[in-house]
C-alpha cells in the first residue's frame, strides 16, 4: 500500500533547519508519495520573497519541491490549515507537519498525523 503524505509548510521547513532529506520517510516501511497543496505552495513561494532567514529556507524548500518531484494537489480552501484538514478527510492524506494547532485540529477528525521528533526522526500519530 502506498501511503499519500500531504506535506505542511512547516514541515518543509524544519527539515531543512534540521538537515534532514527526503530519505526520512524510508522508516516508514511502505511506499510514500508525497504531495503539496496548491494553497501550501503558494504561501512557500509568498514567503521566498522576504529577505528572511525563513526567505531563504522557502528558496530551497521551492527547489526541492521541483526536485523530488512533489506532486501538487488544488486545494479546496484558502486558509492553509483548513485546506489540509479538508483534503485529508477528503482524500485520506496523512499530514506531515509539526504545527502544534493544526495537529490538534487533525486528531479531533481523527486525520493520521507525520511529525518530527528529536529533530531527526518521524513518528506517525
Amino acid at each position: 500500500m502506498t501511503l499519500k503524505i500531504l506535506l505542511d509548510t512547516n514541515f518543509l521547513l524544519d527539515m531543512l533547519r534540521y538537515k534532514l532529506d527526503f530519505s526520512i520517510f524510508q522508516e516508514l516501511d511502505e511506499s510514500v508519495e508525497l504531495f503539496i497543496s496548491s494553497e501550501t505552495l503558494r504561501e512557500i513561494t509568498s514567503m521566498a520573497n522576504r529577505k528572511t532567514k525563513e526567505g531563504r529556507l522557502a528558496i530551497v524548500v521551492l527547489k526541492l519541491i521541483e526536485t523530488q518531484k512533489i506532486k501538487i494537489v488544488q486545494s479546496l480552501k484558502k486558509e492553509v490549515d483548513e485546506d489540509l484538514l479538508e483534503l485529508a478527510k477528503k482524500e485520506g492524506f496523512i499530514v506531515a507537519t509539526n504545527d502544534k494547532d493544526l495537529k490538534e485540529k487533525l486528531k479531533k477528525e481523527n486525520v493520521r498525523i507525520i511529525c518530527l521528533r528529536n529533530k531527526k526522526k518521524i513518528e506517525v500519530m
